[in-house]
C-alpha cells in the first residue's frame, strides 16, 4: 500500500502541475496592472504560504550563486515605473549590441530569465514600452519571493558593501522584504505554543534595545496599575482585549510599552508573555522597519539595514547551511516534500481560495454527506444484484433468466447522468409525478424537525440519488454473479452433491454460493472507489455537497490543496477496499491463506 500511495501522489502531483492557470500571471500577461481583489504582494505571500514558490521535486537553489540576479533585482526594486521605462532604451540597445552596454546587457539577461511575455518584441517597439514597467515590477517581485532564503546572502552582501549607493541599498532592503515573508514574529497565534516564544522575544529584544532610552519609565503607581491589569489579562482572551481598551483610555498609556516589554523579556509566565506580546503589538503596530519605499531617506535605509543585520545574525545558520544540509534540502525543501508531509500527517493545510478554510474540515463535511449515500448504494447493489445473478444462473436459458437479463442489459446501457435527469423530470417536477424533492438532502426546515421526521425527510431526498448511483453497478454486479454461478454450477463437486441426494437449495447455498462469491468479492475493490469518484455527476445533478461535487469545484477553482487531499483520500479508500477484499476471501473460503506465500511446493 505504501509504495502504491507514493506512486499515486507523484502522478497526481505531476498532473496538477501541468494544469495551466496562474490567475495573477495570466492577468499581468496582457500587460495590464492587476485588476482583481488580490494585489501581487498579497498573491506572492499566499503563494509562499502554500510553498508554491519552491521547485517541484528537486531543489538545487542552495548550490546556485544568486549575486548577479539579486543585484539586478535590487536595481529594479529601487526604481519607479517611470524610471523603469527610462531604462528600456538602454535595454533595447543592449539587445542589439551587448558589448557596448555590459551592465544593461546583464540586466536584460536577468529579465529574460524571468520569462516575461513578449519581452524582446516589446523592447523593439517603443510604442509598447508603456506596458512593460508593470510586468517588470511583478516578475521581479515574484523572482524575489520565489528565490526566498537562498537569495538572502546575496542581498545582505549588497548592504554590507561600503561601495553600494543609496538606490542599491534601497533595492536590497526591498528584495529582502520579499524574500523573507515574515522576518519577525511579534505576537503568538490564536492557539499559542511554547515554540513561538523565542522568535517573539528576539524581535522585541531588538526593539527594546533600540528604544529603551527614549521610552517613559513606569513609576510605582503605574506599575501597580499595570500589575492589576496583567492579573485580569491572563484570565481569558476576552478580558485581555477588555484590559487593552482600558489601558488605551488611561493616563498611564505612555508608560505601557516599557512596562509590558520588560514583563515580556523578563521572568514571567507563559500566559503573561502571551498577554504582554499582544498588548505590545497593539501599542506599537510597526515595531521594526524592515521595508522601505523607493524614495526612502538615507536614515530610513540605515535603520532598516540595522534591523536586517540583527535578523541575519539570529538566523545565520539557516542562510548558510553546510553541504550535508544542502543535500537534504535538495529533496526536502520542495513542493512535493511539503505536500507529502501534509498528507502523511493528515494536516492538509488551508484551501487556496480566499475563504482560507481548513481542507480537513471541508473534506470531512463532504465525506459525511457522501459516505451514507455510498454505503446505501453499495448495500442495495449486493442485496439485489447477487440474488438476481444467482437466480439467472440457476434458471439459465429459461424465461426468468431471459427476462431478468434483458432488464439488466437495459439498466447497464443507461448512463447514470441520463437516469438522474429522467428521474428529475418524471419524479421531481414538471407535468409528471412529483413524488420526491429535487435538490439537496434536506428540506429548508429540516433543522426544526424531530428525529423521525428528519429521517423521513432525508430518506425522501436520498432515494433517487442512491438509485442513480446503484443502477449501473447493480446491472454489472448481477451479470458477474450470473457468470460466476454458471462457472461453479457445472463443476464435478456440485454434480456429486446432487447425486448424493442433497436438496437443491442446499446445493445452491452451500456448494455453489460459497465458491461463486470469490469472483464477486473481487468487484468490491472496484465499486466503492468508482462510486466515490463517479458520484460527481449525481451530486451535481441533485445539488448534493459531497466529495464528488467538492472535487469538481476544486478543479474549477484550482484549489490544489483540497484537490490533492481528495485524491489522497480516494487512493486510501481504494487501497483499503483491496485489503478488505483480501480479508473477505479468507472468510468466504478458509482454504485461501496468505501465510504460505513464497513457499515452494
Amino acid at each position: 500500500m505504501i509504495p502504491t500511495l507514493f506512486g499515486i501522489t507523484i502522478v497526481s502531483f505531476g498532473i496538477m502541475q501541468l494544469a495551466p492557470g496562474d490567475p495573477v500571471a495570466n492577468q499581468l500577461g496582457s500587460g495590464n496592472a492587476p485588476q482583481g481583489g488580490e494585489t501581487p504582494e498579497m498573491y506572492r505571500l499566499r503563494k509562499a504560504e502554500l510553498h508554491l514558490d519552491l521547485p517541484l521535486f528537486l531543489n538545487f537553489r542552495y548550490f546556485r550563486n544568486y549575486s548577479d540576479a539579486v543585484r539586478a533585482a535590487a536595481f529594479y526594486e529601487a526604481r519607479s515605473p517611470e524610471q523603469i521605462r527610462a531604462d528600456l532604451k538602454a535595454l533595447a540597445e543592449a539587445a542589439t549590441d551587448p558589448a557596448a552596454h555590459p551592465e544593461a546587457a546583464q540586466r536584460l539577461r536577468f529579465l529574460r530569465s524571468l520569462k516575461i511575455p513578449e519581452l524582446d518584441s516589446r523592447l523593439k517597439d517603443p510604442a509598447k514600452w508603456e506596458r512593460l514597467p508593470p510586468l517588470v515590477e511583478y516578475f521581479v517581485g515574484t523572482f524575489c519571493s520565489d528565490t526566498g532564503s537562498v537569495g538572502v546572502n546575496a542581498a545582505m552582501a549588497i548592504l554590507d558593501d561600503p561601495k553600494s549607493d543609496l538606490p542599491s541599498r534601497i533595492g536590497a532592503v526591498r528584495c529582502l522584504a520579499r524574500m523573507v515573508s515574515h522576518p519577525f514574529a511579534f505576537t503568538y497565534s490564536v492557539h499559542p505554543t511554547g515554540e513561538e516564544t523565542k522568535p517573539i522575544l528576539d524581535a522585541w529584544r531588538i526593539w527594546w534595545n533600540r528604544h529603551r532610552t527614549s521610552l517613559p519609565k513606569p513609576d510605582a503607581e503605574a506599575t501597580k496599575y499595570f500589575d492589576d491589569c496583567m492579573k485580569q489579562m491572563v484570565v481569558s482572551r476576552d478580558k485581555l482585549f477588555a484590559q487593552i481598551d482600558q489601558i488605551g483610555d488611561s493616563d498611564y498609556l505612555p508608560m505601557a510599552p516599557a512596562y509590558f516589554c520588560q514583563r515580556l523579556l523578563g521572568d514571567s509566565t507563559f500566559a503573561e508573555k502571551v498577554a504582554a506580546s499582544t498588548i505590545l503589538k497593539q501599542l506599537v503596530p510597526e515595531p521594526l522597519k524592515f521595508d522601505v519605499p523607493r524614495d526612502a531617506s538615507a536614515e530610513d535605509v540605515e535603520e532598516a539595514t540595522a534591523v536586517w543585520l540583527e535578523h541575519y545574525k539570529l538566523h545565520r545558520a539557516e542562510y548558510e547551511p553546510g553541504t550535508p544540509q544542502k543535500l537534504w534540502y535538495m529533496v526536502s525543501d520542495t513542493q512535493y516534500a511539503y505536500m507529502v508531509v501534509r498528507l502523511v500527517t493528515f494536516q492538509f493545510g488551508e484551501s487556496a481560495l480566499k475563504t482560507r478554510e481548513p481542507v480537513s474540515g471541508k473534506i470531512w463535511e463532504a465525506f459525511c454527506v457522501s459516505a451514507p449515500l455510498m454505503f446505501m448504494s453499495e448495500l442495495l447493489i449486493y442485496l439485489i444484484a447477487v440474488p438476481l445473478g444467482v437466480v439467472c444462473g440457476v434458471y439459465r436459458g429459461r424465461s426468468l433468466d431471459k427476462g431478468i437479463s434483458l432488464g439488466l442489459f437495459v439498466l447497464y446501457s443507461i448512463p447514470p447522468f441520463v437516469a438522474g435527469m429522467m428521474f428529475l423530470v418524471f419524479f421531481c417536477y414538471g407535468q409528471y409525478l412529483t413524488w420526491f424533492p429535487d435538490m439537496g438532502l434536506h428540506s429548508p426546515n429540516a433543522d426544526s424537525l424531530s428525529f423521525l421526521p428528519w429521517i423521513w425527510d432525508y430518506a425522501c431526498h436520498a432515494f433517487l440519488p442512491v438509485v442513480c448511483l446503484s443502477l449501473f453497478s447493480l446491472a454489472a454486479m448481477a451479470m458477474y454473479a450470473r457468470s460466476s454461478v454458471l462457472d461453479v454450477i457445472n463443476q464435478d463437486y456440485v454434480r456429486t452433491a446432487r447425486a448424493k441426494g442433497v436438496s437443491g437449495s442446499k446445493v445452491i447455498s452451500i456448494h455453489v454460493m460459497r465458491n461463486a462469491l470469490i469472483p464477486i468479492l473481487t468487484l468490491f475493490s472496484t465499486f466503492l472507489p468508482a462510486m466515490l469518484g463517479g458520484s460527481v455527476v449525481i451530486e451535481f445533478l441533485f445539488n448534493i455537497p459531497g466529495l464528488g461535487r467538492l472535487g469538481l469545484v476544486s478543479i474549477e477553482q484550482k484549489d490544489f490543496p483540497t484537490l490533492m487531499a481528495l485524491l489522497y483520500v480516494e487512493a486510501l479508500v481504494t487501497l483499503v477496499s483491496f485489503l478488505i477484499t483480501d480479508i473477505l476471501y479468507v472468510i468466504v473460503d478458509p482454504r485461501i491463506s496468505f501465510g504460505g506465500r513464497g513457499d515452494s511446493a
